[in-house]
């Protein structure tokens, strides 16, 4: 240090000599610049002009690199990519940032529409959501968050915007409410009696309604109403930019799931041959709730539950566990109706709604069961981020203009959830949360119950996110399916409708009546979802048989899942007449020996009647793991909407159910009586 000085002190002020080299060298700025967006054959203008180096190297994430800080690259395929900036510094060092490039094909110039309970309005920055329970469409201004809570009667199903105006269509008193941005009623069209609303969407004015009991499509232009017949058990409805509509049938036949469009084509969603693994398994698409059109019209998907009728014990010698049941799916087709791809999403039970991205290369996926949303890469098909408790029962999505904001209708925690989707390198964070109804219209037990009805994520009820009691009895209704429980110490079991049954109040519960009480599905839960159970241990050694010491009183929560179950004491009315002599031919067959008015059942807690009328067969199986000596009589009530018939699902239709019977009939009178048996 003093040699430095001196040496200092004996140069002048203009000495030439040599001077101080070791200043260091500018190390590199890399900055990519912002994220881009353009169409595919397009130039796009990557920006790294505020990066510092010597050397500029960039890699477009397609296998092309370019050299300079600002530069031009068109991308051949739709994708989204990452473009990476690799910047060197005087000092040999290297740094890099990246950019996003969405490059997408050309959007439809009419944006194509579809429904669902909750609903958009982006011009003028609103959310409206329908909660049946509550007669209520929530409107909520997404700036202030302030909720306003509209009274709609009639079990409100499913809500959309067209312009100036707001339709929402009701269930149990079939209707289409039209509102405007105030939410006040500007019109109101009666829909078909009976005919049950499921869907709704709209454009330039006019509105189109599936009619899912009588298997229509209604379309009100303003002026008149039309109703024409369209598919079977219509739910989830689609208009592309053609402006035709494309509904999907909800409970699938065992052949496939099927997509209908109004001008009268229809499209198989295949069975999945697939062999089952831990990750995958096979099956049929199953209460298909919707049908989304991409932004650029060239591709259609579909969220749905797989549902798997193939394996078992009798059918495949394999049994039916909790993680080859069904698993949730999402279907990619073509606008010929071809399939494209199928994605299977491990862990999660059901999907059953999705948005895409403004220019469709992301989608969002929701799975009810789990409160999760799954985000895809729309173009390879790779999970591109997830976010987690979305909600109990979440059942509906929408996504602001710019893409930054998804909207989650958390029903059964009776709120609109709003998430930030700007980064998916990280999990998305909850923005606010309002809610969605002013007063609970349930009663605390019943909510609860539910709620419990509708979870997967509850390891208490299953493991690992594949079921819940709401992944069969959709709504509480039946999903179509025959399942093979014969490792169960049963047999082929085809859902039962829970509308209407209140419970036990038709006596015991399923073909074979082996469970005495609804607290019994505890042993479904702990045997067959791999559920920790409801019930603690103690209780569980004490009470695990089904016919055995009572459940009930044991666990608040059990109790609150049988409140619900039992609640469910109405069922949907049908929508067809009794034939005239139906109900004479119904008498003089003898049939109310056994379905006796006004329930149409002999079944009873107090005799467990079981009988035997000629409709076992060789996959009929065991009751309890003993012999099956007969079978609990169903309910006639509510027939009309649940086929297929008989204890195995052998019977595709009443008629063929009123065949396998031991009786001598006439045609004549099988059609009658099965004309009657609709009616109920």
């Amino acid at each position: 240090m003093i040699w430095a000085l001196a040496l200092a002190c004996t140069r002048g002020a203009d000495d030439t000599g040599p001077t101080d080299d070791s200043a260091p060298l500018a190390q590199a700025v890399a900055d990519a610049g912002e994220d881009l967006t353009g169409l595919v054959g397009e130039p796009l203008t990557f920006d790294g002009s505020a990066s510092a180096g010597v050397s500029f190297t960039w890699d477009f994430g397609d296998g092309a690199t370019a050299q300079g800080a600002r530069v031009e690259h068109t991308y051949a395929e739709p994708g989204n990519f990452t473009a990476v900036l690799q910047v060197t510094g005087e000092d040999g060092g290297r740094r890099s940032d990246r950019a996003r490039a969405i490059v997408h094909l050309p959007l439809t110039e009419t944006p194509p529409r579809w429904s669902g309970p909750l609903a958009l309005d982006p011009t003028r920055g609103l959310a409206w959501v329908v909660v049946p329970e509550a007669d209520t469409l929530a409107r909520v201004d997404l700036s202030s968050r302030e909720v306003a809570f509209i009274g709609i009667s009639g079990e409100p199903v499913a809500t959309a915007v067209d312009g100036e105006q707001v339709a929402v269509v009701t269930r149990s008193a079939p209707a289409l409410t039209l509102l405007d941005a105030q939410g006040d009623v500007v019109d109101q069209v009666a829909l078909p009696d009976r005919s049950q609303p499921a869907a709704v969407v709209g454009r330039d004015g006019a509105w189109w309604v599936t009619l899912q009991a009588t298997g229509a499509l209604a379309r009100w232009n303003g002026d008149a109403l039309t109703v024409e017949p369209n598919a079977t058990d219509p739910r989830g409805l689609a208009l592309d930019a053609e402006g035709r509509a494309w509904v999907t049938r909800w409970r699938s036949p065992d052949s496939g799931g099927e997509i209908t469009r109004s001008d009268g084509q229809t499209w198989t969603l295949a069975v999945d041959t697939r062999p089952d693994s831990d990750t995958t398994t096979g099956g049929v698409p199953n209460l298909i709730e919707q049908v989304v059109p991409a932004p650029d019209g060239q591709r259609f998907w579909v969220p749905a539950t797989q549902h798997n009728l193939r394996r078992g014990s009798y059918l495949s010698g394999e049994a039916l566990s909790h993680e080859t049941a069904m698993v949730a799916v999402l279907v990619t087709l073509d606008p010929s109706g071809a399939e494209l791809a199928r994605k299977q999403f491990d862990d999660r039970g059901r999907s059953i709604a999705a948005v895409p991205s403004p220019e469709g290369g992301l989608l969002y996926v929701l799975h009810p069961g789990t409160g999760t949303v799954s985000v895809l890469d729309t173009w390879t098909g790779n999970q591109a981020g997830s976010i987690a408790d979305v909600g109990v029962g979440a059942n509906g999505l929408v996504l602001s203009a710019d893409g930054d904001t998804l909207y989650v209708h958390a029903w059964l925690d009776r709120e609109l959830r709003a998430f930030d989707v700007s980064d998916l390198s990280v999990p998305p964070p909850l923005l606010w949360a309002v809610p969605t109804v002013a007063q609970e219209p349930l009663d605390p037990e019943l909510l609860q119950g539910k709620r419990l009805f509708y979870s997967s994520a509850d390891p208490r009820i299953t493991r690992d996110g594949y079921i819940a009691c709401a992944h069969c009895h959709p709504d509480g209704r039946d999903d179509g399916r025959v399942w093979d429980f014969t490792d169960r110490g049963e047999g082929l079991r085809n859902t039962t409708s829970l509308e209407g049954r209140a419970g036990t109040g038709m006596g015991p519960v399923h073909w074979t009546g082996n469970f005495d009480e609804i607290q019994d599905f505890e042993n479904d839960i702990r045997n067959h979802f791999a559920g920790t159970g409801l019930l603690d241990d103690a209780d569980w050694a004490e009470a695990s048989d089904p016919l055995g010491p009572a459940k009930a009183g044991r666990s608040d929560d059990l109790d609150a899942l049988a409140a619900f179950v039992t609640a469910l004491d109405a069922t949907p009315p049908s929508p067809f007449e009794a034939p005239e002599g139906g109900a004479a031919a119904f008498n003089a067959a003898g049939c109310p020996a056994c379905h006796p008015a006004p329930l149409y059942t002999d079944s009873s807690l107090d005799s467990f009647l079981r009988h035997d009328v000629g409709t076992l067969g060789p996959g009929s199986g065991q009751r309890l793991g003993g012999p099956l000596d007969g079978l609990d009589t169903p309910t006639l009530l509510g027939s009309w909407d649940t086929a297929p018939y008989l204890h195995d699902g052998s019977a595709p239709a009443l008629e063929d159910a009123i065949e396998a019977h031991d009786i001598e009939l006439s045609e004549e009178e099988v059609a009658a009586i099965a004309g009657f048996v609709r009616s109920l």
